[in-house]
């Protein structure tokens, strides 16, 4: 099996900075000091990071009776490979992620090669668009890939049965585009399957607080439905992607993605195996790990077709064009009534459970009233090619 572990972890060089977070508190992290140092580099190439990572900045709250993390500057990046940033020529709010080719050489070429046309255009690519690509000027084993500013799917949560399978039907024609392609995506999770944040929000969320706060921290966001405002979602992540040429034996070193409930990565005999084949399983069962468990009954449609998908033996499952087809024809058997009925999560206490079926039934006829589809499909954009 493919190992991509990384060396220890040595001392942090930063950490006698003033405004190193030992030293002051809210401060910043050693992941933080990257961006940092390119900062101003960024800039001059057309991308602006906020405040907390630019030379001149000091902590807002300081010589204040403010705590830090309720201040829009105390508030670091989640992930040290990825920041967000707002683009000089048009104000869009962007994300710039740092790969290090010597451990994922090839996902830039991967994501490249979806966003250039014809393939750009195509209606069934669901891959995150490539917006520009970045040398670092201080480390040639770094580059930069500026993407949309997305966000986590599943901490949006489904008002309708049709919302969630207007997702998955993206999800599983996704799948099938870049496996078309001969693309194994290889990490199929829930945090690599995201989704585009306006206009189901008001406005663009801040990061550390994507269900709060404004990107700019100065309002709250307020959340729509995906019926009134149907929703784009994209796969992202293509570091463990792996790339074949017609004719090739579809079978590869396993490399271990998110999920790590894959059989084969528990069967020490399968050094190889066939990454497409793992792609189903996981887009399977994280349908049935993070949103039929999370259900009160609102999927269990999609039972028999899951329990296909996540079958110990590899060569069981179906392939991601058998599956998809099983699925369409589901959700076209489902009727309009299933398709509007509430999407009840398992967590729901009783009396917030009968507040929400009582609101369900008047804003269901306020949608039938306006026309709104029970299947809130996105209308169509147009070519996405990037000018990189």
């Amino acid at each position: 099996m493919t190992d991509y572990s990384r060396p220890p972890r040595k001392e942090d060089p930063h950490k006698d900075h003033p405004l190193y977070y030992k030293n002051v508190e809210g401060g910043l992290f050693e992941k933080d000091f990257f961006w940092r140092e390119h900062q101003q580099w960024l800039a001059d190439a057309g991308y602006l990071l906020r405040p907390r990572w630019r030379e001149d900045w000091q902590p807002s709250w300081l010589n204040t009776d403010k705590l830090y993390f309720r201040c829009e500057d105390g508030n670091s990046i989640l992930r040290s490979s990825i920041i967000d940033a707002t683009r000089i020529s048009d104000g869009q709010i962007v994300a710039i992620k740092k790969v290090e080719k010597s451990y994922t050489p090839s996902e830039e070429s991967i994501i490249r090669l979806f966003s250039t046309e014809p393939l750009a255009s195509d209606p069934h690519n669901r891959t995150v668009p490539l917006y520009d690509v970045l040398q670092s000027p201080l480390d040639s084993n770094i580059t930069l890939l500026v993407m949309p500013y997305l966000v986590r799917t599943h901490e949006y949560k489904f008002v309708t049965v049709g919302e969630a399978v207007e997702c998955f039907r993206q999800l599983f024609e996704g799948l099938q585009f870049i496996h078309h392609h001969l693309v194994a995506h290889c990490d199929i999770h829930v945090v690599n399957f995201l989704m585009e944040p306006t206009p189901l929000l008001s406005e663009i969320p801040h990061p550390a607080r994507r269900n709060q706060r404004s990107y700019d921290f100065k309002r709250k966001v307020k959340r729509r439905t995906r019926t009134e405002f149907p929703t784009r979602y994209h796969i992202i992540d293509f570091g463990l992607s792996r790339r074949f040429s017609p004719g090739d034996e579809l079978v590869a070193p396993v490399s271990y993605g998110g999920d790590k409930s894959v059989p084969e990565y528990k069967d020490p005999s399968r050094a190889v195996s066939n990454p497409f084949a793992i792609d189903v399983y996981c887009l399977g069962n994280m349908i049935r790990e993070w949103f039929m468990d999370e259900s009160r009954g609102s999927l269990d449609f999609l039972k028999p077709l899951i329990d296909d998908m996540t079958r110990k033996v590899p060569e069981e499952r179906p392939t991601i064009d058998e599956a998809f087809k099983h699925f369409e024809e589901l959700r076209i058997s489902l009727s309009e009534w299933t398709l509007r009925s509430r999407f009840v999560y398992r967590k729901e206490f009783l009396v917030g459970r009968m507040y929400r079926a009582c609101r369900h039934v008047i804003r269901t006829a306020k949608y039938r009233y306006r026309g709104l589809p029970a299947l809130p499909i996105p209308p169509s954009l147009p070519s996405r090619a990037s000018t990189f």
